[in-house]
């Protein structure tokens, strides 16, 4: 079962091929065998160009996970808000964080 994804733009224009990325980033996040109820990931463009992705993941038994962050490029910064979520996910299944090969963005 895929979680339900829920992707909202600020300050900027809806952007499929950007709801495309998330989703496929979600998808990429099934591999951890932490089953994700919920994905929520709101973007938004500041006043000075850069972009800022928040993800947050609801997980089985309503435990959230959440990480921000801001860069120049949109697509950077969705990729390097889920590989933190990837990290932070690594930790909670008691995995070191080297023990599987990297996801490429």
């Amino acid at each position: 079962m895929s979680p339900r994804i829920d992707v909202k733009f600020a300050r900027m224009l809806p952007d499929p091929s950007v709801e495309a990325s998330v989703q496929r980033w979600v998808d990429r996040l099934g591999w951890t065998n932490i089953a994700i109820e919920h994905a929520s990931v709101s973007i938004e463009r500041s006043a000075r160009g850069r972009t800022s992705a928040c993800l947050t993941l609801v997980l089985s038994g309503g435990r959230a996970l959440s990480t921000a962050i801001s860069r120049s490029d949109i697509y950077v910064a969705v990729a390097d808000t889920f590989r933190d979520a990837r990290k932070q996910l690594l930790g909670l299944a008691g995995e070191p964080t080297g023990s599987r090969l990297a996801i490429a963005g």
